[in-house]
């Protein structure tokens, strides 16, 4: 009874939101080099603390050839497996990172090995701040001896080599059509009475990408103010994708703590000031602190401030940019399906 009422939520919220924005949608939307689609699902939304409704923060991109994954959080892997089986899982060969916390990494370890073991050939690349080449030769030092094991055994060695590119601002990519940007956001850490910064080594950053005529932009995690880069990459785009933190009632200490990174990230009506300044084609919540925080609760916050197009993102929803379509929807979950059967190794 309780699955039945959230779909009839669902359901109801969406027709509402199609119905004032124009957008439609369409449940085939295939991916190609010889199309202009870009599909993204949502594999995880949610923020460091555990959820069994919202895992942690990553995005699954499809784009002509390319499928990249924009974070690794926990549950990553599981969420990949049910989009689309082992292909996807070995099919994965590039990871943007935004930043070095743990929910944001925690899963590339699981993309790495698993898309190795499952049939991926060639190596792995990863692009994330300054400090990402550092993390992964520590990673594959602690795997050595399970590569070590699964080679003597049979597994074939290629697949377990990463290409690692420390970035920072400006084009990172640019193959296929497809040109992918970094830019730096405010979520380094910060002295909480006068906003200067406390020093510590390395980046935090936002990823833009451009294809055939369209155009996301994802935040990563960030604090909203005037000077953010965000109100110019994400100026007229099609999709804005943006965190946000609601902070925490009351005076325990469980709260206090809880709101101490209100420093680095963005309340509703700061992320609210932002999408107003940038008129995106669709706003998009995701990377939502904390995780029980509803769309409705969501939604109060922001339109006294922003009254343009928006969606709370959850998780497997999928967001397609089709002509000069925004088709949102929910991906289909694929079964358990057998590694015998999955015919990846044949690819």
């Amino acid at each position: 009874m309780v699955g039945k009422m959230k779909l009839l939520k669902i359901a109801t919220y969406l027709s509402a939101f199609l119905l004032m924005t124009n957008f439609v949608i369409a449940e085939e939307n295939p991916v190609s080099a010889d199309n202009d689609t870009m599909k993204l699902t949502f594999l995880g939304t949610g923020a460091p603390r555990p959820s069994t409704e919202r895992y942690g923060p990553s995005i699954l991109v499809e784009v002509g050839d390319h499928r990249i994954l924009v974070d690794a959080g926990p549950g990553m892997r599981e969420r990949l497996f049910e989009a689309g089986g082992f292909e996807m899982i070995s099919g994965v060969d590039h990871v943007l990172v935004t930043h070095l916390h743990f929910d944001h990494t925690v899963s590339i370890p699981s993309v790495w090995l698993s898309g190795w073991l499952f049939g991926r050939r060639v190596p792995l690349k990863i692009q994330g701040p300054v400090g990402i080449k550092d993390m992964m030769e520590n990673i594959k030092k602690a795997y050595q001896w399970d590569i070590d094991y699964r080679v003597m055994v049979g597994v074939p060695l290629a697949g377990t080599e990463f290409e690692i590119d420390e970035v920072s601002d400006g084009v990172i990519f640019d193959e296929d059509g497809l040109k992918i940007s970094a830019f730096d956001v405010e979520h380094m850490p910060i002295n909480m009475e006068n906003g200067k910064l406390l020093g510590l080594r390395g980046q935090t950053i936002g990823f833009r990408m451009d294809y055939k005529g369209h155009s996301v932009v994802f935040s990563g995690d960030t604090r909203s103010t005037a000077a953010s880069k965000l109100n110019v990459e994400g100026k007229g785009v099609d999709l804005l994708i943006h965190e946000v933190q609601v902070p925490s009632p009351g005076a325990s200490k469980e709260a206090n703590l809880a709101n101490v990174s209100l420093s680095v990230h963005s309340t509703p009506m700061q992320t609210a000031m932002v999408f107003e300044t940038a008129k995106p084609r669709m706003a998009v919540y995701s990377h939502i602190i904390p995780p029980g925080i509803t769309e409705n609760d969501l939604m109060v916050s922001t339109r006294p401030y922003y009254k343009g197009p928006l969606t709370v993102a959850h998780d497997f929803m999928e967001i397609t940019l089709k002509g000069d379509q925004i088709i949102v929807g929910e991906r289909v979950k694929q079964s358990d399906g057998k590694f015998e059967d999955s015919n990846v190794l044949e690819k």
